[in-house]
């Protein structure tokens, strides 16, 4: 019986071990969060907002994101950050171009994907959700996962036709193009290959890098607020 006992008390033992070495190995949400904030790129002033707007205005439509997450298996927090992006969560959001509400949708896409009402956020949540799925099953571009999220987000801000026409003048095998070569040529690109009607001073391209960039600093930080490791992230890089 000493030797079973002392077998007990060995494996609880171990068991205990193993469970603070892996505890040593993961953060706290208060860490994870502090963390993400700090390695945000976004300046004080849009921190402030997005955490005012988290905690005033997304509460209301999260089960909307939940729901449209399990319809297309795309992660809740990611069509949370672009959502942000696109609309910061205002179901009445336009455009001068004519796109509308939450996930800022246009009349060609809304038929494309049956949404009948695009001021109506459910609707406008699952409509955008489903554009995205679309695109990432169409997208063959990029070598890596993460080169390729990073280009369909691109693509969901300046359309996929744009996208493939430069992955096309970058090389005609467009599964060897990387989200930075794309994002080089797209810094060299003027708002006339897009036959867009803006000024010179605005450029449509850089506009989709910096659309890019800061869904993936919303995305973090949503991650965070929900107390998700940087390992269950998504992989951008």
């Amino acid at each position: 019986m000493g030797n079973i006992f002392r077998f007990f008390l060995f494996s609880v033992f171990a068991v205990i071990m193993v469970g603070c070495s892996s505890a040593k190995n993961e953060m706290t949400c208060e860490e994870i969060l502090d963390l993400a904030y700090k390695d945000s790129s976004l300046n004080n002033f849009e921190k402030n907002k997005f955490k005012d707007l988290l905690s005033n205005r997304y509460p209301k439509y999260d089960e909307m994101f939940n729901d449209a997450s399990i319809e297309t298996n795309i992660e809740k927090n990611l069509l949370a950050a672009i959502s942000f992006q696109e609309s910061q969560w205002d179901p009445r959001a336009k455009s001068s171009m004519g796109v509308r509400g939450m996930m800022m949708v246009t009349l060609e896409t809304a038929a494309l994907v049956g949404v009948e009402k695009r001021l109506n956020p459910e609707q406008n949540i699952k409509g955008g959700a489903r554009y995205f799925a679309i695109l990432q099953d169409k997208n063959k571009i990029g070598p890596s996962e993460a080169d390729q999220l990073s280009i369909v987000l691109a693509s969901y801000n300046l359309g996929p036709t744009n996208i493939i026409n430069i992955a096309n003048h970058i090389d005609t095998n467009v599964e060897n193009v990387t989200w930075i070569k794309l994002r080089d040529r797209l810094k060299e690109t003027k708002n006339e290959e897009f036959n867009m009607m803006d000024g010179d001073s605005y450029s449509r391209a850089q506009q989709a890098i910096n659309y890019v960039d800061r869904v993936k600093d919303y995305y973090r930080l949503m991650s965070a607020h929900t107390c998700v490791q940087p390992k269950d992230q998504l992989i951008f890089f």
